[in-house]
């Protein structure tokens, strides 16, 4: 009887404990909700608005979740006004708040961050210096963040047109932190693993110019992006319009673009970006200019000087192109359709794209492709980003070319018309960014020119015989059939490098088949 009695007072006193443990969970349970509520109404700025459909706390296993936030930043400054970053999420949860990290460590710990549907439309800003610090009174962990199905809206600020969007962004963060030293550094968050899906990104490049991706798939250190498109937003007719001084049509398509190892970070407050091994497959560009506007009188840095100049610290060990296609155009005059010149089938490996301080090594180009779609071409070109002179050594050769493939370019833009076959031309230049010379030899038969009247319709007679007086046709060569030519040329700083190059070879050109011909 007595045992019986101590077990009912045992039965009580468990039944009270049991009863008081759920009545504090419950006031727990009220207190969180009503301090994330209070929070939202009392302690966000008058710039911020929060607002939320429900709210479902659980104490006990440290999770919360939102549904239907709608959070809203209106911009301070008055002449702004109406401006303002919104971002909707469909749901928020929040999974293993660890509440010993929490209230004795000054650690914000989680387990899992699930963001689901968000969509943030938010505005370009003109770069400004912050001066105000970040104040973080707690580190914050979450071992894993996933962001499903989302959007992004970037607009521009003086008139409300597209600056950027990416569309079902999905993306899976591990071991995500910050802290108050981290994030009021350059790089505000660390992490460990990142996987990252968008797609549809469109991306406004300014007046003339917009860029498209139909994917972009980042994992394992790796980039891929599918579909990329940048090209001119008016046609090329239209683009004249627009212009008052020569900026080239550009039609670049790249169905996929891929590199390995990317890596980044900060250097004494200026980024460096390395990776590994880049592959561009299948790359069709047309580039297009219409000569009948001003020049442009810009001075144009060599691609050298470029690297050297780039406000990043660039690190890629190598770049593959292949089975790439490029036509370029010129319209030089009312009558006649643009000259082309075009190279099918080209591949290229672009070595050591770089700008470190610490590293010898000289940034090289191999090129092949078929000019015209038919003569073997090559191209190999060499350069130190590091040496202030612009120094380079450019060389190639075009094999099996039937001059007649070219006229449509040559008749276009120098009033020329060509014959003959040239069987091997090779060419050797050494420069810098004022000068530069080199070599040329050849092995050709029956090469002549007819000189064109204005109208590039029909052959001007006298300008043509005269012309032939000084052409040798490829008949006076040594014992091997080569006639030999040298290279002298001076950079017009307001061309591009190509430009460049077209100046030694034309001027090679012009050496070996009006000189003596002979090897000095």
């Amino acid at each position: 009887m007595h045992l019986h009695r101590i077990g009912k007072i045992i039965f009580r006193v468990f039944l009270g404990l049991l009863i008081v443990a759920a009545l504090l969970m419950l006031s727990a349970q009220l207190m969180a909700k009503k301090s994330i509520a209070n929070f939202v109404e009392t302690k966000l700025p008058p710039h911020m608005q929060l607002e939320y459909k429900l709210i479902d706390v659980n104490v006990l296993t440290g999770t919360a979740k939102f549904k239907t936030i709608d959070f809203r930043v209106q911009a301070v400054d008055s002449l702004k006004q109406g401006k303002e970053t919104r971002l909707q999420i469909g749901s928020l949860e929040v999974i293993g708040l660890g509440y010993w990290q929490f209230l004795f460590n000054k650690k914000i710990a989680l387990k899992s961050l699930n963001i689901e549907k968000p969509i943030l439309k938010s505005y370009v800003k003109e770069k400004q210096i912050d001066t105000n610090r970040i104040l973080l009174s707690k580190q914050i962990h979450i071992d894993k963040i996933h962001v499903v199905n989302g959007d992004m809206v970037l607009l521009k600020e003086e008139n409300d047109s597209l600056a950027m969007k990416l569309d079902s962004v999905n993306i899976e963060l591990d071991d995500f932190t910050t802290n108050d030293s981290l994030i009021n550094s350059k790089l505000p968050v660390a992490y460990g693993s990142l996987k990252f899906d968008g797609t549809a990104l469109y991306a406004d490049l300014g007046s003339y110019e917009s860029l498209k991706v139909g994917k972009v798939h980042v994992g394992d250190g790796n980039i891929t992006i599918s579909d990329l498109k940048l090209k001119s937003k008016y046609s090329k007719t239209k683009l004249s319009w627009h212009l008052y001084k020569e900026r080239d049509y550009i039609d670049l398509k790249i169905p996929e673009v891929s590199f390995e190892h990317i890596d980044f970070g900060y250097i004494k407050n200026r980024l460096w970006v390395s990776t590994g091994i880049g592959k561009l497959k299948g790359a069709v560009l047309e580039v297009y200019r219409d000569k009948l506007l001003p020049d442009d009188t810009e001075r144009k840095k060599l691609y050298s000087e470029a690297l050297r100049k780039l406000p990043i610290q660039l690190d890629i060990p190598k770049v593959e192109i292949s089975n790439g296609y490029i036509a370029y155009s010129e319209r030089v005059n009312r009558e006649t359709p643009p000259g082309k010149i075009v190279f099918d089938d080209v591949h290229a490996e672009i070595i050591e794209v770089q700008n470190v301080p610490q590293k010898n090594e000289k940034t090289s180009v191999t090129a092949k492709a078929l000019l015209m779609g038919e003569a073997p071409i090559t191209l190999n070109w060499s350069f130190d980003a590091k040496k202030k002179s612009d120094a380079f050594i450019a060389s190639g050769t075009v094999k099996n070319f039937h001059s007649k493939n070219i006229n449509s370019f040559l008749e276009s833009n120098l009033r020329v018309r060509a014959k003959g076959e040239i069987q091997e031309l090779y060419f050797t230049i050494s420069g810098n960014s004022i000068s530069s010379s080199g070599d040329m030899k050849m092995k050709y038969e029956d090469f002549k020119f007819s000189v064109l009247k204005k109208d590039r319709l029909r052959i001007n007679k006298l300008l043509t015989a005269i012309g032939s007086l000084f052409v040798n046709d490829g008949s006076k060569t040594d014992e091997n059939g080569y006639r030999y030519g040298s290279i002298k040329a001076e950079r017009d700083p307001t061309k591009s490098f190509f430009n460049y190059l077209w100046l030694n070879v034309g001027d090679g050109l012009t050496s070996t088949i009006i000189g003596n011909g002979k090897k000095e």
